[in-house]
C-alpha cells in the first residue's frame, strides 16, 4: 500500500454544541486540557504512523491555522484547504480534501475522542479490496449508538449502514475513522462534478454502495470512545481521560494566611496530613513561630510575600503559581473548612475543570455560622446575578465566592493572565473565567465550621457592601465585555 495521507475534516459550525463553538470551533474543545484536534492529530502520528495531514477548514478556521501552524511542532506536515460551501456538509469537506491527496488517506473526524483504542493495527488490517474501511467499536451504551451510526455486518463486510438508528439492535456502532482508497475517492467527486451538490449525507453514501453490493470493510478497534456533539459529551470524554489515570495525578492545597499567621499552623497540618494531598503551599505576608513550625512537615512550603501589604488574590496567584500539583486546592486561613471535603472535591474534579465549594446549603452549616440571613442572601444574589449572566453554559450557582475550591492546573493556567482582581473579588473572577473559557464549573456543599468560641458567627472583614459591589460591579463588567467581543466579531448573531 502506498504512504497513507491523514484527513481532517474540521469545517463545521458545531451548531449542536453551542454556544460553546461560538467563538471556538468545536475541535478545539479541551478535553483533559488538550484540544480535541491536537489529539487526533497525535493520534495519526503515533497509532496510525502518519506524517502528511491535509486539515479542511470552515467555519472560524483562522483559530484552526493559528493553533495548529505547519504541524511542525506535532511532529507532522500539515497543509489546509477550506470548504467554501459548508451547506454541503461532511461529503464536501471530504472531497476538497481529498483533492490534495494521491493515493489512498485516512479520515478522522476532528470531533470525536479516543482512549486506549488500537488504530495502531487499523491500516495494516483493513481490506486492501475495500473501496471504504469503517471503524467500529462497542458501544458503552445503546444511546451512543443512537448519536452514530449502526452497522449490517456479516464475515467481517459492511452490508449496510444506519446514521443514527431509532431501534439499537447492537451495540456495535461506527466511528468516525474511515481508510478511504482512490476509487472511492473518485467517485465522491463524480457527485460534485458539474454542479452537482453530492451525496448529502457521507454515512448515507456509504450505505448505498454497500447495498448495492461495493465491498465496504469493517474494523473493530478497542478503548473507548466519544463523538462530541455537545456538552454533554464533551463532559463524558473529560471524565473518561481524567478517570483512567487519576490516581496519578498529584494535589497541592494553596493556603493563603490572610492575618492568622500565628496561630495558622495548626489548622495547615491537618491539610497536610490527608494522603490525596502531594503538598501544602503556604502563602503568608510575613512568617511566625507557628509558620515555621509546620514548615518543618516534608508536605509544607512556606512562601512569604514580597509585598507586606499584598492583597489575598495577589497572595493566591502567587501560591497557584509556586503550586506543582496536577489539581490545586484553594483556602484560607480562618479554619472554617474541613480538610476532609479535600476527598468530595477530587471525586467532582474527575468531571468538571474547576469544583466550587458552596457554605449556603444549610443541612452542611454548624449551628452559629456566618452564612445566615442578610450575610447568605447576599452570596446567593451575586452567584445568581452570575449563573443568569452565562445561562446557555449550565451555570448553576448558590455561592461564587467560597474560597474552599479545587481545579485543574491546566484550568488555572488557561485563565491566569485573565485573573485582574487583586483582593478576594479573584475568586467570583475564576468561575467568570472558567466560563468564558468554556470549562465546567460545578458547585457542591462543604463543611463550614465556626471555631470562635467568643463570637457566635465568623468574623470575616470582606462582608460589607463594598465587597459586594465589587462583586456585582465585576460580573457585569466582565459580561459586558462579552457581549461587546460576540457583537463585533459575528455581527447580527444573539450573543
Amino acid at each position: 500500500m502506498s504512504e497513507i495521507v491523514g484527513l481532517i475534516p474540521a469545517a463545521g459550525k458545531g451548531v449542536r454544541a453551542y454556544p460553546y463553538t461560538r467563538v471556538l470551533p468545536k475541535s478545539l474543545l479541551e478535553v483533559d486540557g488538550t484540544p480535541l484536534l491536537q489529539r487526533n492529530v497525535e493520534l495519526m502520528r503515533d497509532e496510525l504512523g502518519i506524517r502528511r495531514i491535509v486539515i479542511v477548514v470552515g467555519h472560524l478556521g483562522d483559530r484552526i491555522r493559528e493553533f495548529i501552524g505547519d504541524g511542525s511542532k506535532f511532529g507532522v506536515e500539515v497543509s489546509y484547504v477550506e470548504n467554501d460551501r459548508l451547506e454541503l456538509e461532511l461529503p464536501y469537506s471530504i472531497h476538497v480534501g481529498c483533492q490534495q491527496i494521491e493515493g489512498p488517506c485516512c479520515v478522522v473526524l476532528a470531533d470525536e475522542c479516543y482512549v486506549d483504542s488500537n488504530h495502531r493495527e487499523f491500516i495494516a488490517n483493513a481490506p486492501a479490496d475495500a473501496l471504504i474501511t469503517c471503524a467500529l467499536i462497542e458501544a458503552e451504551y445503546p444511546k451512543a449508538v443512537r448519536n452514530n451510526y449502526a452497522v449490517q455486518l456479516e464475515d467481517g463486510r459492511i452490508h449496510g449502514l444506519q446514521e443514527k438508528p431509532q431501534v439499537i439492535q447492537s451495540l456495535l456502532m461506527g466511528t468516525g475513522t474511515y481508510l478511504v482508497q482512490p476509487e472511492a475517492q473518485r467517485r465522491l467527486a463524480e457527485t460534485f462534478a458539474d454542479g452537482g451538490t453530492g451525496p448529502g449525507d457521507w454515512t448515507t453514501w456509504i450505505d448505498r454502495m454497500a447495498r448495492s453490493g461495493e465491498y465496504i470493510g469493517a474494523f473493530q478497534l478497542d478503548g473507548r470512545y466519544v463523538n462530541i456533539n455537545g456538552r454533554n459529551e464533551l463532559n463524558h470524554a473529560n471524565h473518561l481521560l481524567r478517570e483512567r489515570r487519576f490516581s496519578e495525578r498529584t494535589t497541592s492545597v494553596v493556603y493563603v494566611s490572610d492575618q492568622h499567621e500565628d496561630s495558622a499552623g495548626t489548622a495547615v497540618l491537618p491539610f497536610a496530613e490527608r494522603p490525596e494531598v502531594a503538598e501544602v503551599v503556604v502563602v503568608a505576608r510575613r512568617s511566625s513561630r507557628s509558620l515555621e513550625d509546620v514548615a518543618q512537615h516534608d508536605k509544607v512550603r512556606l512562601l512569604i510575600h514580597p509585598d507586606a501589604s499584598a492583597p489575598v488574590g495577589t497572595m493566591l496567584r502567587a501560591g497557584l503559581d509556586e503550586a506543582r500539583g496536577d489539581i490545586l486546592i484553594t483556602t484560607l486561613s480562618d479554619d472554617t473548612f474541613a480538610p476532609r471535603d479535600i476527598s468530595k472535591l477530587l471525586v467532582f474534579l474527575r468531571d468538571a475543570d474547576l469544583v466550587v465549594g458552596t457554605r449556603t446549603t444549610r443541612q452542611m452549616i454548624e449551628q452559629g455560622s456566618n452564612m445566615r440571613g442578610a450575610v447568605r442572601t447576599a452570596h446567593i444574589i451575586l452567584a445568581k446575578v452570575l449563573e443568569v449572566s452565562w445561562w446557555g453554559l449550565d451555570s448553576r450557582f448558590t455561592d461564587i465566592c467560597c474560597v474552599y475550591r479545587g481545579l485543574w492546573r491546566n484550568t488555572y493556567l488557561l485563565i491566569r493572565d485573565q485573573l485582574e482582581s487583586p483582593g478576594v473579588e479573584i475568586f467570583p473572577e475564576m468561575v467568570i473565567e472558567v466560563l468564558r473559557a468554556r470549562r465546567r464549573v460545578v458547585e457542591i456543599p462543604v463543611n463550614y465550621y465556626n471555631r470562635d468560641l467568643i463570637y457566635p458567627h465568623v468574623r470575616s472583614r470582606y462582608q460589607n457592601l463594598a465587597t459586594f459591589a465589587r462583586i456585582f460591579s465585576l460580573i457585569v463588567r466582565k459580561r459586558v465585555e462579552e457581549l461587546r467581543l460576540a457583537l463585533s466579531s459575528e455581527p447580527g448573531k444573539p450573543a
